[in-house]
């Protein structure tokens, strides 16, 4: 298996957190659960930017500052959404133990946190990056 195989795999995981998160949003309103499957989207759609363009990565849930330490391998169109990505994945990343376990301080159960505003932004940032990811991917397989 190559680097590309590896990179399209990791897409596709990508793509049915999204469709979960559709499905989730539409049938049982459980928006702890879209967020949590908005950031491993996100996280797995950067991995396979990072896997197609054969750079290693750590176990990380916020790749993103991988893909930022080596901004001169990305095409210019990618460079410059660059900002956005890193910031999705770092926020998705933060809300990661939240969306599964509640604050704990606090005494909040996950499905207390999360309205469906905020999934649906949380969704919408995890579609565009991997629609980033497969333009990238895409290109990769033009060359």
């Amino acid at each position: 298996m190559n680097n590309l195989e590896l990179a399209e795999g990791l897409l596709q995981e990508a793509k049915i957190r999204i469709e979960y998160v559709e499905l989730d949003l539409k049938q049982n309103k459980d928006y702890a659960f879209c967020v949590r499957l908005s950031q491993e989207s996100v996280e797995l759609s950067i991995k396979s930017m990072l896997r197609v363009l054969s750079i290693e990565y750590s176990k990380t849930y916020d790749p993103g500052r991988i893909l930022e330490a080596n901004r001169d391998k990305l095409p210019d169109w990618l460079s410059e959404e660059l900002n956005s990505v890193t910031y999705v994945s770092r926020w998705l990343r933060a809300e990661r133990e939240p969306s599964m376990y509640g604050d704990e301080v606090e005494g909040i159960p996950p499905s207390e946190l999360y309205n469906e505003d905020y999934c649906v932004k949380a969704m919408e940032a995890a579609r565009k990056v991997l629609k980033l990811a497969e333009r990238l991917i895409y290109e990769v397989k033009r060359k």
